[in-house]
C-alpha cells in the first residue's frame, strides 16, 4: 500500500519507497498567465492521492496541451481520464483513450467543460482543488503503463478595487 487515508479528513499517510508518478503545480507564471502542469502515469491513476493544488475563483482557462511520453493501456467502453475541480466531469477537461494511447503532444479534443471550458463566460466560480476521475463505462487503466503531462494555461487577475477615503 502506497497511501492510506484513515483519518477521514483528507490527510494521507505514505508508506514504503516513494515513486514519482503524479505531480501537480504551477510551472510558470507571467503577469496574469499561469501554466498548470499535471504529470501522471498509469500507476498514479490507480491511487486516490493527488498532490493538493487549488485553482482560484475567477481563473479562466485559455488552452490545454497533452503530452504523452509513454502510451497508456486503457480499456472499457469509451474510457476517459478527466482532470478538473471538485466535480471534474462537470468542471474539467476530458482526455480520451485515443489521445492517451498515442505518444506525442496534442491539443485535446475537449476544450474543457463547465467553468473549466475555454469558452466559459465566467471562469471558475469557486476556488477548488485539482482532482481527477475516470469516465466511460467500466474504465480500467493498466498499472505501470503510460506517462503523460497535461498543461493547462489560464489567466487569473486578483484585483481589489476599493473606494477612496
Amino acid at each position: 500500500m502506497s497511501y492510506e487515508n484513515k483519518t477521514g479528513i483528507g490527510v494521507f499517510s505514505q508508506y514504503g519507497a516513494r515513486t514519482v508518478g503524479t505531480s501537480v503545480g504551477l510551472e510558470t507564471s507571467n503577469d496574469s498567465i499561469q501554466k498548470l502542469s499535471i504529470e501522471f502515469s498509469g500507476t498514479s491513476l490507480q491511487d486516490s492521492f493527488l498532490p493538493p493544488l487549488v485553482i482560484p475563483k475567477g481563473a479562466h482557462f485559455l488552452r490545454y496541451v497533452l503530452t504523452v511520453h509513454e502510451a497508456f493501456n486503457i480499456t472499457g467502453t469509451t474510457p476517459t481520464v478527466i482532470f478538473g475541480g471538485t466535480a471534474p466531469a462537470t468542471n474539467g477537461v476530458v482526455l480520451t483513450e485515443a489521445e492517451l494511447e498515442a505518444v506525442g503532444s496534442k491539443v485535446p479534443a475537449s476544450a474543457g467543460a463547465g467553468t473549466w471550458s475555454t469558452t466559459s463566460a465566467t471562469g471558475t466560480s469557486a476556488s477548488e482543488k485539482v482532482t481527477f476521475a475516470l469516465g466511460g463505462t467500466t474504465p480500467v487503466v493498466v498499472t505501470g503503463v503510460g506517462k503523460a503531462t497535461l498543461t493547462a494555461e489560464y489567466i487569473y487577475k486578483n484585483r481589489q478595487i476599493g473606494s477612496a477615503n
